[in-house]
């Protein structure tokens, strides 16, 4: 991809290199060495600064107006209507620096837009090719009830497409599921734990059941025509014998349950079923998991049949281990691809699936080890490449031409990896390639989603407050045409 970077963020970037210098045992730390503005409608940024003493802040132009807070400092600019224009703030302690670069865009900025969607009650999602991203917000009445305002943002114009007001009674909106390039959007509806579906005119309607079954379905993907949806469903309640069901629909008609392997991930009878969970843009290539006693055990269908995700490691073994009453029991062990909810692991065009591969052991009888580390599985070729080179974590997303994003960790990520899975090589954060492809500065975060052509990028950033972590949903996009 053509890379982005203006003089003035290659500045930038050679300050993040040495954002401080520390005489002694003087020292400044910054949260954030650099910094983006739009070019109007900023809201502050907030820096905070932990230093060995007093310090000192230097604003360095005009436009830009840097306040003292409890954390550090808040960052405002005024509106531009010039060209781009950049500055360095210095803060100082004791002789130690530090410095934060900041770039203001232009009116009629070439640069991608990056929009922080904190409207929205819960995350994003965007269509296969990027045309729509939609999500839902949420207000609370004077009478203490709340309504729902489904959203769809067209990235080609910039407008945003709100319905509603629905009340939470008629539908408990939250997660969006998934989106087509026509307009087509699906949400978590809290109230049935199913789905409900919104078009661009803003007519609702839920999606068709499977034959005999008895609860309501749930659409978790669209392919970018949308004409391919594929979720699940439950042929009856679990207490009762129920299943989940993998399903596919076509052209919004009567799903039909895609085959499942004969027995579970432990080769063993089902406990509670499968289900679907993504598909490639043309939908031919779904994933999903098995859904028993949580081990998520991760499978893909294509060309009409079911096979395990991550095959060629899969690796079933039983081994004795010592139970409550002091007896040795046989049990199942697996070392193999897993995944959970996760909507964005597949590529596009359906090569790569990225998930998790973990390992199990009993080193002995009563000492269980589990293990979790990223992983992508080729299904042209069958291989599945491991990526133990950054600890523990799992494979979040996957672009066409192989370009893995990590995700450190096992718990509430904060930060991706960017990684070339042939060549087995990081290509830095998240936020490096970005500012090396894009040309943007943009906060620690990692990306759920990339169009085929790199041009539109779907994201997270945790962002803290009193009442705790929460996760935001960004977006990427080229510039409106004018």
């Amino acid at each position: 991809m053509k890379n982005f970077i203006p003089s003035l963020l290659a500045a930038a970037t050679a300050l993040l290199a040495t954002a401080c210098t520390t005489p002694e045992n003087a020292y400044v730390r910054l949260s954030d060495a650099a910094c983006t503005f739009l070019p109007a409608g900023n809201q502050p940024k907030a820096i905070e600064v932990n230093a060995s003493g007093p310090w000192s802040a230097e604003p360095g132009a005009s436009w830009l107006t840097v306040e003292r807070s409890a954390e550090g400092l808040s960052l405002s600019v005024a509106d531009n209507e010039d060209g781009e224009r950049n500055t360095v703030i210095t803060v100082t302690c004791n002789g130690a620096t530090a410095r934060i670069a900041v770039l203001q865009m232009a009116p009629d900025n070439t640069l991608y837009r990056y929009r922080n969607l904190k409207s929205f009650d819960m995350q994003a999602t965007m269509s296969k090719n990027g045309r729509y991203i939609g999500g839902n917000i949420k207000d609370l009445l004077s009478d203490g009830s709340w309504v729902n305002y489904p959203t769809i943002i067209d990235l080609e114009t910039d407008e945003w497409i709100q319905h509603g007001p629905f009340p939470n009674t008629l539908f408990n909106i939250e997660l969006p599921f998934a989106i087509s390039d026509e307009g087509t959007v699906f949400f978590l509806d809290a109230n049935t734990t199913a789905c409900v579906g919104f078009n661009l005119a803003g007519d609702y309607f839920l999606p068709a059941n499977a034959e005999g079954h008895k609860l309501l379905p749930s659409v978790q993907s669209i392919s970018a025509d949308g004409r391919t949806w594929v979720g699940w469903g439950l042929d009856d309640v679990l207490a009762l014998g129920g299943m989940y069901r993998p399903l596919k629909w076509t052209d919004g008609g009567t799903p039909e349950v895609l085959p499942v392997p004969e027995l579970n991930y432990r080769n063993q009878p089902y406990v509670s079923g499968v289900m679907a969970r993504g598909c490639s843009a043309d939908g031919s290539v779904i994933y999903g998991s098995t859904w028993d006693n949580l081990d998520n055990g991760m499978l893909y269908w294509k060309d009409g049949k079911v096979d395990w995700v991550g095959r060629d490691v899969r690796d079933v073994r039983t081994v004795q281990i010592e139970n409550s009453m002091g007896e040795l029991i046989d049990e199942v062990i697996v070392n193999g691809m897993t995944v959970t909810a996760e909507l964005t692991n597949i590529s596009p065009n359906g090569k790569w699936i990225g998930g998790t591969y973990r390992t199990e052991d009993y080193p002995s009888p009563r000492n269980y080890v589990q293990a979790r580390y990223p992983a992508f599985f080729n299904t042209e070729t069958g291989k599945t490449t491991v990526v133990k080179d950054f600890g523990e974590g799992f494979g979040g997303h996957v672009t066409d031409d192989g370009l893995g994003i990590i995700l450190p960790g096992t718990f509430l990520p904060t930060s991706g990896i960017v990684y070339d899975i042939e060549n087995q090589v990081s290509l830095g954060s998240v936020a490096e390639w970005i500012l090396d492809n894009y040309g943007m500065v943009i906060p620690m975060c990692y990306i759920t989603y990339m169009t085929p052509d790199k041009s539109c990028l779907l994201g997270t950033v945790v962002e803290y407050s009193e009442v705790g972590p929460r996760t935001v949903s960004w977006y990427m996009a080229p510039p409106v045409k004018r």
